[in-house]
């Protein structure tokens, strides 16, 4: 675990005052978010279906958790209704720290998968740091899982409490969606409860977006929020920056700016859905991957294969171990007209400027370290 933080004094004082604080307050207001991709998107959703209803209180995104945490559970008072917290990991033990704060009375799990997780070891370990979040739920608690993800699934028997399923099996899951589209740079779904259906024109782009949305709305079921408002409060989201955000690019060119962060599950996604927009031609340009621990290399090899068998039309890699994507697609067979790495930010930026044309998208994504939001930035301004 960081423990950074905790040679602050000021900090160390605001980690005590809100465990002693959070006793005020009954269980039942504060809610989680956790997995390894989509926790921020679904902190933001499910912030907008229960405050259809409720005085809500969400953490900030894109914060650091160890401060955030705390920091939200001080702003709570006798008005606020629901709290939801982002608790994500990347070492040993914060996930015993965030409980030793609060303890959720709702849990939702939107994926487990390898990522960020050189500190928690193999998928094993990932699961059962995570895991611990569920086991501390009582006979009250509830459990929103992602039926899809059998990671998820593999939790439920740790759950003391009732657990509820999201996803696309109508068999199995309480809320699922069906018949999902891309309709030019936004997501359109049915949202089904039962017999109960409403079509989401979704804002976000892409198949796996859909699931921060779904246990979003399963959160505001289990809290008795009418469907129609769900509906409304998925609509009125908006692309975070940086989280697959449709942008104007040159020469009437659209770039999917992608760059926040990168993970093998979130680059996986982000790639299907650069596969399922209209494009004359579909580029993509990656920065490596970070803080993959020992299976680094296999992790990068593996997008190599992805990129292979969906024949993208042109690929710009960076520095660091995207070497391995390169080296892989060349012992594939990959066309080595279609390919060219070791490239720097600003070598990436002239490329694109000279390559993107009327029609053509372009996926940007790669881990915040290596700073791709740079080259959307260069390449978007000069549209401008």
């Amino acid at each position: 675990m960081q423990v950074t933080a905790f040679k602050k004094p000021l900090h160390l004082l605001r980690i005590y005052l809100a465990r002693q604080y959070t006793k005020l307050y009954p269980k039942k207001i504060y809610n989680s978010v956790t997995g390894s991709v989509g926790k921020t998107t679904c902190v933001q959703a499910a912030a907008a279906v229960l405050s259809t209803k409720f005085k809500t209180l969400a953490t900030q995104p894109n914060l650091d958790p160890i401060f955030n945490i705390p920091t939200t559970l001080l702003k709570v008072n006798p008005t606020i209704d629901k709290v939801i917290l982002e608790m994500g990991i990347e070492y040993k033990g914060e996930m015993d720290f965030y409980l030793s704060l609060v303890s959720p009375q709702t849990v939702i799990f939107t994926k487990i998968s390898y990522a960020h997780s050189q500190n928690l070891g193999n998928l094993d370990g990932i699961i059962e740091e995570k895991g611990r979040l569920i086991e501390q739920l009582d006979e009250h608690g509830v459990a929103i899982l992602n039926y899809d993800d059998s990671n998820c699934r593999r939790l439920a028997k740790k759950c003391s409490g009732s657990v509820i399923y999201f996803g696309t099996d109508p068999q199995n899951c309480t809320v699922w969606a069906g018949n999902v589209k891309i309709e030019g740079f936004k997501t359109t779904f049915e949202l089904n409860l039962g017999v109960e259906r409403v079509k989401v024109n979704y804002n976000l782009l892409g198949y796996h977006q859909i699931y921060s949305a779904m246990a979003a709305a399963t959160l505001g079921i289990v809290n008795h929020v009418p469907l129609t408002k769900i509906k409304l409060a998925l609509e009125s989201l908006q692309p975070a920056e940086h989280r697959m955000q449709a942008v104007s690019g040159p020469n009437g060119s659209t770039i999917l700016d992608d760059t926040y962060n990168c993970s093998p599950a979130a680059l996986e996604a982000a790639i299907d859905t650069l596969l399922q927009v209209n494009a004359r031609r579909r580029l993509l340009v990656l920065g490596e991957m970070k803080e993959l621990g020992p299976i680094s290399e296999k992790l990068h090899r593996f997008v190599a294969q992805k990129i292979y068998k969906e024949k993208i039309d042109q690929v710009f890699l960076g520095l660091g171990q995207t070497q391995f994507i390169w080296d892989e697609l060349k012992s594939l067979g990959f066309w080595e007209e279609r390919v060219e790495g070791n490239l720097q930010n600003s070598q990436m930026v002239n490329k694109l400027l000279k390559s993107l044309g009327k029609g053509d998208v372009v996926l940007i994504k790669g881990s915040h370290a290596v700073r791709l939001d740079e080259v959307v930035k260069r390449i978007a301004r000069k549209n401008l």
